[in-house]
């Protein structure tokens, strides 16, 4: 539903609803998600929107389609979500449209729609906390006091108020990865692995977790990283690379680690020695035996004895194919949307938006909230901004400047909220980490959409939503 002139399009139907009078936990849906999209006439890029109705919300059917429309365009290419943005915005509204025919509030007939294992495959998923975002993003925004009806909410200006929720989600892929950790005779560390930092936070990451591996403090370690003679630290982007970089890295360290403790425990002169490599623990820059905390050793005195100036760990990892096979592996939230809207001019304001996002461990809040604030903000983009206009005589975009291609200001976007629910994953990865780059762009985009039916009863059909699809209601 990002549209160039309305191509790509994607019908998203709810159907087959149980309702009965008395039990309203009885109601099921299944689905029928056919997507359009856009393609050039001489090369081929489908986006894979109608996939967003896979892994979320139980169902005894679910058919999904998609066609290829070819045009005189250049060939699109993923953007940020490909896919899951333009396909869980459609998937949102239409449950919206399912709990009204049901009477329902949105929150509980999404819970009584809960998958608990994987729609699409029938696999368990390696860790869901959805409900706890539900739960946590709820009582947060003070989703209770919604009214069931639209129009009932008008703000201190008459504005019309309206809220709205969508169900966020993203897979976690994995890519292979190769990483090196050097540890120095001084005690301190080099961490290696090629890869970019757009921003995201993933280097302060990566080198806490490099850190981490090897028993130092981030400050006795340094981090290479951003150029190709590294180890390749796998494909920066796809909600993926913390992850995949940060496994190698783990794993680097971890090999490190062993070749110091294996100096360490056959030498007869070190405190550790006849410990073996299963009774040794590496915290705080120095070697501790497991069965007696008050024999240990410094990195830098194992290495000085050993008359070598460092040891190097390697790692090259991918993710376990076994748990691929096993394991249904995303993550999750929830995202509660407040608009107002003028009622004489039609005017749109998304004012208020709170997401819970459950994505396994997370190594540094900080960094990570700021990734779920730039999704919440992109998905605001998406549902009322952002528009490409092609030319039909040329296939050129006729708005191909930031003057012309509108998104969003800090007024736009006024108070924004994201909470970081708790969640472990032991089959994910090693390290348990998930992604946190594009989720949160799924949910927004419908949470906002849904608030707009809220405070006006208008479906949206189309985004950006636009001024004039919602004037003949309020007039």
């Amino acid at each position: 539903m990002r549209n160039v002139e309305g191509i790509p399009k994607l019908v998203c139907g709810a159907s087959g609803i149980a309702h009965h009078a008395q039990d309203f936990a009885t109601a099921r849906l299944s689905k029928s998600v056919y997507a359009i999209s856009a393609t050039s006439s001489f090369d081929e890029f489908l986006e894979p929107a109608a996939n967003a109705a896979l892994p979320l919300y139980a169902s005894p059917a679910i058919l999904v389609e998609h066609e290829g429309l070819r045009l005189d365009t250049g060939t699109p290419g993923p953007m940020r979500a490909p896919g899951e943005a333009s396909g869980s915005a459609a998937l949102e509204v239409a449950m919206d449209e399912a709990y009204e025919a049901c009477g329902m509030d949105p929150l509980a007939f999404r819970m009584a729609n809960y998958a608990e294992t994987e729609p699409g495959s029938g696999r368990p998923f390696s860790s869901k906390a959805l409900r706890d975002c539900y739960a946590e993003g709820a009582k947060r925004f003070g989703w209770s006091k919604r009214p069931l009806q639209p129009r009932q909410m008008r703000d201190k200006n008459g504005f019309l108020v309206g809220w709205g929720m969508g169900t966020a989600v993203f897979p976690c892929p994995h890519f292979p990865a190769s990483a090196r950790a050097t540890l120095r005779a001084d005690g301190s560390a080099l961490i290696e692995t090629a890869g970019a930092d757009m921003g995201q936070g993933a280097w302060t990451a990566l080198a806490q977790i490099g850190a981490e591996a090897l028993g130092l403090d981030p400050a006795q370690v340094e981090f290479r990283s951003g150029i190709s003679t590294l180890p390749d630290g796998g494909i920066a982007g796809g909600s993926g690379h913390t992850a995949s970089a940060g496994q190698a890295l783990h794993e680097a360290g971890h090999d490190a680690i062993a070749t110091l403790t294996a100096l360490a425990v056959n030498d007869p002169e070190s405190p550790l020695y006849g410990a073996g490599n299963i009774g040794i623990a590496a915290r705080n820059g120095r070697l501790h035996r497991r069965d007696d905390e008050g024999r240990s050793e410094t990195y830098a005195a194992i290495l000085a004895r050993a008359g070598m100036r460092e040891v190097v760990g390697t790692a090259k990892t991918a993710r376990d194919p076994a748990a691929a096979a096993a394991y249904a592996m995303y993550s999750h939230g929830a995202v509660f949307a407040e608009v107002t809207i003028d009622p004489d001019l039609g005017q749109i304001r998304a004012t208020r938006l709170v997401g819970a996002f459950a994505a396994g461990r997370i190594i540094n809040p900080l960094t990570v909230r700021s990734q779920y604030y730039g999704g919440m903000i992109w998905g605001a983009s998406f549902a009322l901004h952002e528009e490409a206009v092609t030319d039909r005589r040329t296939g050129r975009i006729m708005n191909a400047d930031l003057a012309e291609y509108h998104v969003p200001v800090n007024a736009d976007v006024p108070s924004l909220e994201a909470i970081l629910v708790p969640e472990e994953d032991a089959f994910v990865n090693p390290i348990g980490v998930k992604g946190v780059g594009e989720i949160g762009i799924t949910g927004t985009v419908g949470a906002i959409a849904n608030a707009i039916w809220h405070a006006t009863g208008v479906r949206v059909r189309r985004f950006p939503v636009r001024i004039e699809e919602l004037l003949p209601a309020l007039g």
